[in-house]
């Protein structure tokens, strides 16, 4: 692990210097210094002791000094920890100047925000003012929500050189005995996988009912946590593209310990499957950003991308009685950018191949329908039914933005 520890001289940076040293597996560490000017031998002098203490606990430890010219601070370190190929940054909740009744001081929360590699923000009170503290690691609260991005931070934990005690926590929104008795058992076998081959570490298993950042807080301080270790987001945060999750935002910035904020190299799980007719409100509250439209046993066959077990596009195949139409292909805004459509149409397409398909396709989207055997048609080769659901267009679909299209059966 590469880590990076820009530092101001606060007491807050001066705790984060001393925290680095507790961080297992560190192959390289780079001490950062952004500077109005020149920087002075008062400063390299510092800078030099700070490096002498990483040394002297066998980290590689180098000095980089960065004149600030135009660009705020944050984005200097952000530019550093990207040349440098850094895997975590490590900074103090606060540096100098900032106001102490303040969360976060304005380069840490800008880093919280905009940083894409695992931060580590160092909280000052237990720290400093009690030199014997435990080591960070001895014992980790990690928050999880079961997904794969839970997975991926468990993973993360396990290939680090830790010892000690870890707390799984589950906070659920959910009273319900039954759902809790299944969450209980999906945390023990994430536990289970986790600790397999291991025994350096003993691990204990929460799931409790509340509001999240408020439950996490009491916990890491019943436990008398060392870290709190989170993903930067949760799968529908990531699902909907946000930078954080707002759990995360609101631990790190009341938290009074380290939060590590790990920053997930995942894969989503994903799922292109048809919809059972009980699942079918589950593609109406889709729907109701689009026409609001409804599905139909009779008639309706509805297909859905799922991602983390969630609906985040549908495509629908209607059953006219002179042939089939596929409409109502929709992703929401919050979840564009994935590609998530083509997991609806490809398991719409695989269970519908041997029919003739029609579609009205937006002029946008030819070539893309396209891809999936789609060619376009004269108005008057749609079968009647389908045509005369655009009758307003009087003949003129071109000009209304639609092009008729049909997939012919086997089309590869």
């Amino acid at each position: 692990m590469r880590i990076l520890i820009p530092t101001d001289f606060s007491e807050y940076a001066d705790a984060a210097l001393g925290m680095a040293s507790e961080i297992p597996d560190v192959t390289e560490a780079v001490i950062l210094h952004v500077t109005e000017g020149k920087a002075n031998g008062k400063i390299k002098g510092k800078l030099e002791e700070d490096r002498l203490l990483l040394s002297s606990h066998g980290m590689n430890t180098r000095i980089r000094i960065v004149e600030q010219i135009k660009e705020p601070i944050n984005a200097a370190i952000r530019s550093v920890a990207e040349e440098e190929r850094i895997d975590c940054i490590i900074i103090g909740a606060r540096g100098r100047g900032t106001v102490e009744k303040l969360l976060l001081g304005s380069v840490s929360e800008n880093l919280l925000l905009n940083v894409s590699r695992d931060l580590l923000i160092m909280q000052y009170p237990r720290y400093i003012k009690n030199s014997r503290h435990p080591d960070i690691f001895d014992n980790l609260l990690i928050p999880i929500e079961l997904s794969s991005i839970s997975y991926e931070i468990l993973a993360f934990v396990k290939s680090l050189n830790i010892r000690g005690q870890i707390t799984l926590l589950h906070v659920t929104d959910s009273t319900d005995h039954a759902a809790i008795r299944k969450l209980r058992e999906e945390l023990k076998d994430a536990a289970d996988r986790m600790n397999s081959g291991s025994d350096r570490y003993s691990i204990s298993l929460l799931v409790l009912h509340g509001e999240r950042v408020n439950t996490i807080l009491s916990v890491a301080e019943t436990i008398q946590a060392t870290m709190i270790l989170i993903s930067r987001f949760g799968h529908l945060d990531y699902l909907k593209q946000a930078k954080i999750g707002s759990t995360v935002s609101g631990i790190a910035a009341q938290a009074n310990i380290p939060v590590y904020i790990r920053y997930p190299e995942f894969t989503l799980r994903m799922e292109g499957r048809e919809l059972m007719a009980s699942e079918f409100p589950l593609a109406e509250k889709l729907w109701e950003k689009y026409h609001q439209q409804k599905a139909d046993p009779e008639t309706d066959r509805v297909f859905g991308a799922f991602a983390e077990g969630v609906l985040v596009s549908v495509a629908r195949c209607r059953r006219h009685p002179d042939g089939y139409e596929v409409d109502s292909v929709f992703t929401p805004e919050a979840y564009r950018g994935h590609g998530f459509a083509k997991y609806a149409i490809d398991a719409l397409i695989d269970s519908c191949s041997e029919e003739w398909l029609y579609m009205h396709s937006t002029q946008v989207l030819v070539g893309w329908y396209g891809r999936y055997g789609f060619e376009e048609i004269p108005e008057a080769d749609l079968p009647q039914t389908i045509r005369e659901r655009y009758a307003f267009a009087l003949g003129n679909l071109e000009g209304s933005g639609v092009v008729p299209m049909v997939r012919k059966p086997g089309t590869l």
